[in-house]
């Protein structure tokens, strides 16, 4: 764009939009071209470099014993359930039916839920042998802490995948595994990559997977 097609549009002259180019420290419209696409570019640059350094920290530790630890956990509490529950809203929503559908095709009976308006049932619930996996990037949605508060007070084990160790899911759940990456937030949206959490599901699947074939066969074994 031209200066000429700035002024048009900005319903000023030229020689106005030079004298406050001036006043902002520009030699002239051609420098502050030059500055204005400098920015835009640093801006375009600056989400992906801001997500490269916490996803290579993330990757940093999955071969750490605590991490794997961790892991180990995790997939215990799957095998152990008779169901398991995942549940999440938006982005964490799309998660939890890709959690739930890679754990069933391990052979586990999983199903996923994302409608936290769902009534809930007027009689008591017995969920002793029901495991909720609640999927959130903040920790601190409130229809979310709702859900394990509720499946919590009716005997269900609870596991959350969070960004946030500190968050107030992550200190509610019975157990819980952080990815530790830090959030990005477009004024409503929330923007952090989700790479962590489907490289926790899918490791967390193959482990309870190899944990139900050794369980599968050791009672095979004892039968004769």
């Amino acid at each position: 764009m031209t200066i000429r097609q700035l002024a048009k549009k900005s319903h000023v002259s030229p020689t106005t939009i030079l004298r406050f180019l001036r006043k902002m420290n520009f030699d002239g419209y051609s420098e502050f071209k030059y500055a204005l696409k400098r920015q835009q570019k640093i801006e375009v640059e600056q989400p992906s470099q801001q997500q490269s350094v916490p996803m290579g920290q993330f990757f940093d530790q999955v071969n750490d014993d605590h991490f794997l630890n961790k892991i180990s956990q995790a997939a215990q509490f799957i095998v152990d359930a008779d169901t398991s529950l995942f549940f999440g809203l938006g982005t964490s929503g799309s998660l939890a039916q890709y959690g739930s559908r890679l754990l069933a095709n391990y052979g586990l009976y999983t199903l996923s839920f994302t409608d936290p308006f769902q009534p809930k049932p007027l009689a008591r619930r017995d969920f002793s042998d029901t495991l909720l996996i609640l999927l959130s990037v903040s920790g601190e949605t409130m229809q979310v802490l709702d859900q394990a508060k509720f499946y919590r007070e009716n005997g269900a084990r609870t596991m959350s995948i969070t960004a946030n160790r500190y968050s107030t899911l992550a200190q509610l759940v019975d157990f819980n595994i952080s990815y530790n990456v830090p959030e990005v937030r477009m004024a409503d949206l929330n923007l952090t990559s989700q790479i962590p959490v489907v490289f926790l599901l899918e490791q967390i699947g193959i482990k309870a997977h190899k944990d139900l074939l050794k369980s599968t066969n050791g009672k095979k074994d004892s039968a004769f």
